[in-house]
């Protein structure tokens, strides 16, 4: 790194550094700056370039800092020079640390923590102010003078131009789906950037309205600029922005690479934060599906990348994506795992019966694959792997299995083509009830899924559900229309329209059906499933699922996992065995 020198020489041109008091005294101040965490301080008055010999590094930084404090509470844009300073300070005190070895273990961590604070209030005062520009640089004063600080983008897939705004970590709430630490220690600040959808059809289509991706910031200060002995010229500061999942570590100093900190929990925690702002998705489409049935799309979590095999993720009941946060986390830090592969989402409001939402579906994996391969150029595209939580599951299932006249005819007692009805009706029927398999999906990860229907103690969820969820009207109308004109060709199935809860309950008479559906042979099936409080070897089923309702004859392999229903989807051992299903090793 750039200036080593120039902080060891002022590292030594303190009287006295190397001796006993000294190091006593850089003890004493780091202890304070342990005991003293984030809180704020005494007003001090601004650092000047002529207390160099008198304080030592971290006091500096921490001064600097406070002072920055102190003018951003009250609305000032220079408290922003002043953290910048602090983080220049803490940069030096790092790299002497590294370089000498005045400190070490928590101590070094303490001086590590302090420069990507001070970074941070940094980057989330210029920010505010409005001194930032992530496509370009930061603008800050320095003693030399007025200057933008160059701004390098390492790492990413996305481009330079989706570097919106900055998300700053204290204004992102807690993630609720967050049951494992997301938040990884290391060198550099923590920060998201939001990339607003331009709504442009094509890949535009499969990103979020508003995309959130992880950021770690790196600022590389012109040491020997800001300490050296000779006169006094504009430092060449650069600041970095690199991507915490595919940069481990970081040189910085003359140690080895240090370990990149990785805030990896922030994007999913602040793009949850976004949907629910605009109500609570997983409630509305629970008892209000209609209103968000054009919502129900597949959602990509990076741009698209060539010939990476996507994994898409299929949320249950009362649920949406971010449940599988965790799970995200996880396999994103799995050694190879971006390099094989990309994760996708399939969101899609879950009152309604399942037959409906996995026709959604079929068509959203068809119209991706044709945006992306539309000529079978990137055969990755046809390696999709289904993992489908609880109805999720069934979602996935109904994407291998070939219908026939099967389903129609546990729903109809004459054949569709005799029916009497107007010509979108009939194309509506076709799409929910008779299908082929995807020649997409390769494989399907069954995660806690009810294929003989749930434990009865969903009955009274069904009896609840029937006067809670406000069926779709077009499909209302459409069978309606149907009993109207052929009177005694629906079955009560049917005729009374079942929501998702009835589809699920061990009385459906649709699950019958779609239990004996012929798989695809050449798709690898895998069924991972919960015992509840017992162990895996004496579970009966996770407490709503039973095992024999999760278990399927045609599975390549069942793994059974000590956990009930709600909590299946982020324990360890879940998360290593899909690992294990898509040839990773486990940690």
């Amino acid at each position: 790194m750039k200036g080593i020198a120039g902080a060891l020489r002022f590292q030594a041109s303190i009287p006295g550094f190397r001796t006993g008091r000294a190091l006593v005294l850089a003890a004493a101040a780091l202890s304070a700056l342990i005991a003293g965490g984030c809180r704020s301080f005494d007003v001090a008055a601004p650092i000047g370039s002529k207390a160099a010999g008198r304080l030592s590094l971290v006091p500096r930084a921490r001064e600097a800092r406070r002072e920055g404090e102190r003018l951003e509470r009250r609305g000032v844009d220079t408290s922003v020079d002043h953290y910048y300073e602090a983080a220049v300070h803490a940069a030096a005190a790092f790299t002497a640390a590294t370089a000498s070895g005045p400190f070490g273990g928590e101590d070094l961590d303490a001086v590590r923590d302090l420069y990507n604070d001070c970074l941070g209030d940094c980057l989330r005062a210029a920010q505010r102010f409005g001194r930032l520009d992530a496509t370009p640089s930061l603008f800050v004063n320095t003693p030399q003078g007025s200057r933008s600080v160059p701004i390098r983008r390492l790492g990413f897939v996305w481009k330079p131009d989706d570097f919106g705004r900055l998300v700053d970590p204290c204004e992102v709430a807690r993630n609720p789906s967050a049951h494992a630490p997301g938040d990884f220690p290391g060198l550099g600040a923590g920060v998201a950037f939001e990339r607003p959808n331009s709504g442009a059809e094509g890949p535009e289509e499969f990103l979020p309205e508003v995309a959130v991706f992880n950021a770690t910031a790196i600022l590389r200060p012109d040491l020997d600029a800001w300490y050296g002995e000779t006169p006094a010229r504009a430092p060449t500061d650069v600041l970095e922005f690199h991507d915490p999942l595919r940069t481990p570590s970081v040189a910085f100093g003359p140690a080895s690479p240090a370990p990149l900190r990785a805030n990896l929990g922030l994007a999913t925690a602040r793009a949850r934060q976004i949907q629910e702002a605009r109500g609570p998705y997983a409630l509305a489409g629970f008892a209000r599906p209609e209103l968000l049935l054009d919502k129900a799309d597949i959602r990509m979590l990076e741009p698209y990348q060539p010939g990476k095999a996507p994994i898409l993720l299929v949320h249950g009941l009362l649920d949406d994506p971010f449940l599988f946060n965790d799970m995200v986390i996880a396999l994103q830090r799995t050694p190879g795992f971006l390099d094989r592969h990309q994760l996708w989402v399939f969101r899609y409001p879950t009152g309604v019966t399942f037959l409906r939402s996995a026709s959604i579906l079929r068509k959203q994996i068809e119209r991706i694959s044709e945006t992306f391969a539309p000529t079978a150029a990137d055969p990755a595209v046809s390696g999709l792997t289904l993992v489908g939580y609880s109805m999720g599951g069934l979602l996935c299932r109904l994407q291998v299995s070939r219908s026939g006249d099967a389903i129609w005819d546990a729903a109809s007692t004459r054949p569709l083509e005799s029916l009497s009805m107007p010509e979108e009706a009939r194309r509506t029927i076709r799409d929910l009830f008779f299908f082929e398999p995807s020649p997409r999906v390769d494989r399907v990860i069954f995660l806690a899924t009810p294929h003989d229907g749930a434990s009865r103690a969903i009955a009274g969820a069904s009896w609840l559900a029937t006067r809670i969820v406000q069926r779709p009207a077009d499909t209302r109308r459409i069978v309606e229309e149907i009993d109207r004109e052929n009177p005694g060709a629906l079955r009560p199935a049917l005729r009374s329209l079942p929501s998702s809860v009835d589809s699920l309950a061990a009385y459906s008479p649709l699950l019958p059906v779609i239990r004996r559906l012929p798989y695809d042979p050449r798709v690898s099936l895998h069924t991972i499933a919960g015992t509840g409080l017992h162990p895996p070897d004496r579970g009966r089923g996770d407490l709503v699922v039973p095992l024999s309702s999760a278990h399927v004859e045609e599975a390549a392999s069942e793994h059974h996992v000590r956990a009930t229903h709600s909590n299946i989807y982020y324990q360890p051992e879940t998360i290593d065995e899909v690992r294990r299903i898509l040839g990773f090793p486990t940690p």
